[in-house]
């Protein structure tokens, strides 16, 4: 396999060798509309041959080496000319050209190809094509940055910031209130507490652009309030490529650290993201009937009422476990490491003018991460009464925590373009990522529950997210109909295979023990599984030049399973101080030794013939705790869009979405239910002052529906050591009503001048909150009445070469967001708030909003010496991470520096600092540095009482430098 491999690679590179020709491609739009000009004649009178633009305003054509004539022409169009368009062998060469609408006189424009920037065409379908208002990232940009997966190229996005690690901020509303979509599908969750989409499982190789659409319009979903993420992969290439590119980095806190920790399990598949299953659920644990009736089982031994083969059959159930072992193993970690490849060509089938393209790309990525100072606190809070402080220590867990993560994956796209009006692409996507963690807190308390001593605290887990996506989508240009079609097939899976807890309290002589108040050592078992299917057809119809009908719909089902089990550990009748069994106080942390097969079961007999009883497990699993989950929505639209004016263009319409929703437990009480219909209208108006410069206004409604998580009715137990988070059946989707502006200036090729108002009104909306008032603090999912939200944004680019001319490669560029926000609190939290602070307000901030999100960046282009850098910077402000309730304060994240006693001293952020320096060498050969987290951030969640700030978690990323090398043939 391996030989016929690399022979398949190598027989690739003679292609090159052979090429005598090169690749003359483009874009052609219309210079009022922005939109791509199908069937637009490209002649070359010096071969007397040509070619027509596609759907997407594309044409290519493949020429001998040298400088050639371009005659564009559209029958209602102005005739442009193109001279001096230089064409080089084995090179593509790109011209993106604007036709403007013919006058009376059908003049000919006449242009030089050296004098014209293709930046600003792009800018210009960037900004005006789409109708909504829209930001994006394209992949030079993502490229120039060296960012790695979609999550972090969004960081970049006006109005975003990047929450875990995965989930988008939009505007400073949480994942909640966004979208996110794969070549215009919505992709699903594949967290059950999230309600948007994993976006790091999607590598920045295989993404063209990422686009950002903020205003509402009848023909995109909507279930969105903050932003519609739509990734566009790589569409049909222009020629043959090749490319690959391989990276390794450093990371100053992880990379050759003996202190980093890994389960002791031996999985053959680590490297590969994949469990082998010496973590997975025995199917025989399921009907095993000493696990299931343990208490039966031991009164029947105490009588001496078991044989022998079933004590033997006990003994085999009891120590089936035996090898799912509480240790740990030391390893250095090497280096992080990736690599990257893509392909793709396309071809001409026979003589019948039909074109077949495709790409192909493979991405494997292997990190690891550790932070010796990581923090898990919870506190309680009270109201003070003059003898006690209002914070109270629950539970603190100090320590470090190390992980091993790896991603891997493949996208496959063939394009079928029988002629210039009509294309079918078949794309495959396929996604892979595993993380094993061991979080082993050894400097922690709990007051909550033990007076003094100390509190060891471990959880080895690993968990496998997969996306598999197989799509297929349509475009047919029959004038005056246009038809987009597509339909998808996903299967998204979240695995977590014997996730093992142990709390261990430790008394003041240093010996371990356990106690009621905490939960005994068990294994976890979760499994998430989502099939969902998508179809949708859009038609558009041109009635006028200046009038356009739209009209689709949408079906889209999904069906979860969630299964959730737990196997505990007993010591009900075993005897501490027979020699036969090895204490946990005796064991003094061996856990090996006492998890042991030789500690477990039956051990033998004593001196009366009394059975000697070891370690025992039952099996603990609550049938609330799983559910299964069914989610349909039927949506159709009806818009228009209409030119009043050269100057004034508006489009509106409405769309009608039923949702029918239901969440089942395991134990079959009530399901939670979820069936309504909404009417959601939207009107936008453009305004244009000029031909640099744009006005625009957007209303509309959205909605934003609960996560079946949300809705199932039950308690999850947080293993990392924080408060149960409790479902609520009773929950029901938030209204939104918004309104936005937007002023819009392009100076020059490749500069912008934006700024944005928004405001958002919400009925219903859903938050977390913090329930401290029981004795077991939790977390729980609540309607509150309602909330709003507005604010500003500010874009600007602009080459700086107007200050000096040594300056005209620098460029800098940023964008300004800031937001306030209120949700109202409920009146009886309200009073108990004003109880502690005469000046306290009713509302609180939504949840994950920032007051404020700056993105900066400066970017230097030298291309005679092939040198580009840019140094970017991400700042945002304490975003509300979860709510309080009753005395206790919420809950806010920031990135921020710990002192010596883990705790911030202010608010004040510290930015994300990123530089990249890359240098191009021979043809298709260019390294670049990379360095991440300069200011060495640690990402902390507090609460702040007075002038004091709380730790509720702390974890340090740690400062990361790497190399990367790409070689590409095109």
């Amino acid at each position: 396999m391996k030989r016929t491999l690399l022979a398949t690679l190598f027989s690739i590179l003679p292609l090159l060798a052979a090429a005598q020709t090169g690749t003359l491609t483009g874009l052609i739009i219309d210079e009022n509309s922005a939109d791509p000009m199908i069937g637009v004649n490209v002649y070359l009178p010096d071969t007397g041959s040509g070619t027509v633009t596609d759907l997407d305003g594309r044409y290519r054509i493949e020429l001998e080496p040298g400088s050639y004539t371009l005659e564009i022409s559209y029958i209602t169009h102005q005739k442009k000319i193109v001279t001096d368009v230089d064409v080089s062998a084995g090179n593509t060469t790109r011209l993106d050209l604007t036709l403007s609408e013919a006058n009376q006189e059908l003049e000919e424009v006449i242009v030089s190809a050296r004098r014209i920037d293709n930046n600003e065409v792009a800018l210009l379908r960037l900004q005006k094509r789409s109708l909504p208002v829209q930001d994006g990232i394209s992949a030079q940009e993502i490229a120039r940055l060296g960012l790695g997966n979609s999550a972090e190229s969004m960081k970049m996005v006006t109005g975003a910031s990047v929450e875990d690690g995965k989930y988008i901020v939009m505007r400073g509303l949480g994942d909640r209130y966004s979208i996110s979509s794969l070549d215009g599908m919505i992709l699903p969750a594949t967290d059950p507490y999230r309600n948007s989409a994993s976006l790091d499982l999607i590598p920045s190789s295989m993404v063209d652009n990422i686009v950002v659409k903020k205003t509402f319009s009848p023909d995109l979903p909507g279930n969105f309030t903050g932003g519609a993420v739509d990734i566009s992969t790589k569409s049909l290439p222009d020629r043959y490529y090749l490319e690959l590119s391989s990276s390794v980095s450093y990371n100053d806190q992880t990379t050759l650290n003996s202190g980093f920790r890994r389960d002791a399990i031996d999985n053959r598949y680590r490297r590969f993201g994949v469990d082998d299953g010496s973590r997975s659920y025995r199917s025989d644990w399921q009907s095993d009937t000493y696990l299931a009736n343990l208490n039966q089982t031991l009164i029947r031994l105490q009588n001496n009422q078991l044989s022998q083969e079933e004590i033997q059959q006990f003994n085999s159930s009891m120590r089936s476990l035996s090898d799912r072992t509480y240790t740990t193993r030391a390893v250095r970690p090497e280096p992080n490491h990736g690599l990257n490849l893509s392909y793709g060509n396309r071809h001409e089938l026979g003589d019948s003018g039909d074109q077949i393209g495709y790409n192909l790309g493979l991405h494997y990525d292997k990190s690891y991460s550790y932070d010796d100072q990581r923090q898990i606190n919870n506190y309680s809070a009270r109201i003070p009464d003059g003898s006690q402080t209002r914070m109270r220590p629950f539970q603190l867990n100090r320590g470090n925590e190390s992980q091993d993560h790896v991603q891997a994956g493949y996208i496959g796209a063939v394009t079928w373009q029988p002629n210039t009006y009509h294309d079918v692409t078949v794309t495959s996507i396929f996604n892979n990522s595993g993380n094993e963690s061991v979080l082993d807190m050894t400097d922690g308390a709990y007051p909550g529950a033990l007076s003094s001593g100390t509190y060891n605290n471990r959880v080895i887990s690993f968990t496998q997210r997969r996306l598999i996506n197989n799509q297929i989508k349509g475009r047919h240009s029959l004038d005056p109909l246009e038809i987009r079609w597509s339909a998808n097939r996903v299967l998204s899976t979240q695995n977590e295979p014997d996730t093992r807890f142990l709390g261990a309290p430790v008394d003041n002589q240093g010996e371990y023990f356990f106690v009621r108040e905490v939960q005994l050592p068990f294994h976890f078992f979760r499994d998430l599984e989502d099939r969902q299917v998508n179809a949708k057809v859009d038609l558009e119809y041109q009635l006028h030049d200046r009038f356009s009908l739209k009209t689709g719909g949408l079906f889209s089902r999904k069906d979860r399973t969630f299964d959730e089990r737990r196997i505990q550990l007993e010591n009900n009748g075993t005897d501490p101080s027979n020699e036969a069994f090895l204490g946990f106080r005796e064991a003094s942390g061996d856990y090996a030794s006492y998890f042991a097969a030789e500690n477990t079961g039956v051990l033998g007999t004593d001196g009366s013939g009394q059975p000697i009883l070891g370690l025992t497990w039952r099996d603990q699993t609550r049938p609330e705790n799983s559910y299964s989950g069914e989610e349909q929505v039927a949506a159709g639209f009806l818009m228009g869009v209409a030119e009043l004016s050269d100057r004034i263009r508006i489009f509106g319409g409405a769309r009608l979405e039923k949702t029918d929703f239901t969440v089942q437990p395991g134990n079959g009480s009530t399901p939670g239910t979820l069936d309504v219909v909404d009417i959601l209208p939207s009107l936008n108006v453009i305004y244009a002052l000029n031909e640099e410069t744009n006005l625009r206004w957007s209303a509309s409604q959205t909605l934003a529906r609960p996560t079946m998580r949300e809705m199932a009715p039950f308690a999850s137990f947080d293993l990392l050591g924080g408060f149960p988070i409790v479902g609520n059946p009773a929950l029901t989707r938030t209204n939104i009503t918004n309104l936005d502006m937007r002023y819009e200036l392009f100076p020059a090729a490749g500069e912008l001048f934006a700024v944005s108002g928004f405001y958002k009104q919400f009925e219903n909306p859903i938050v977390l909150e913090l329930d401290v008032a029981t004795d077991q603090p939790q977390y729980r999912y609540i309607n509150t009445e309602s909330g709003r939200l507005f604010g500003v944004e500010v874009e600007f680019r602009k080459n700086l070469g107007f200050l000096h001319s040594r300056l005209e490669n620098l460029k800098f560029s940023t964008n300004v967001t800031w937001t306030h926000s209120r949700v109202d609190m409920s009146d009886q939290e309200f009073q108990t708030r004003r109880q502690l602070d005469d000046d306290i307000q009713p509302y609180r901030p939504f949840p994950h909003q920032s007051p404020y999100i700056v993105n900066a960046m400066l970017q230097y282009e030298h291309g005679p010496s092939g040198l580009d850098a840019a140094l970017h910077a991400n700042l945002f402000g304490a975003r509300l991470a979860a709510n309080g309730s009753g005395a206790a304060p919420d809950i806010y994240e920031v990135y921020g520096k710990p002192n010596s006693e883990g705790q911030i001293d202010s608010e004040r952020p510290l930015p994300d600092l990123g530089l990249r320096i890359k240098k191009s060498f021979l043809p298709g050969l260019s390294a670049a540095l990379n360095l991440q987290n300069i200011l060495d951030y640690s990402v902390v969640q507090f609460q702040k009482d007075g002038d004091t700030y709380f730790t509720n978690s702390a974890l340090n990323p740690g400062r990361t430098i790497g190399l990367s090398v790409n070689y590409s043939i095109r």
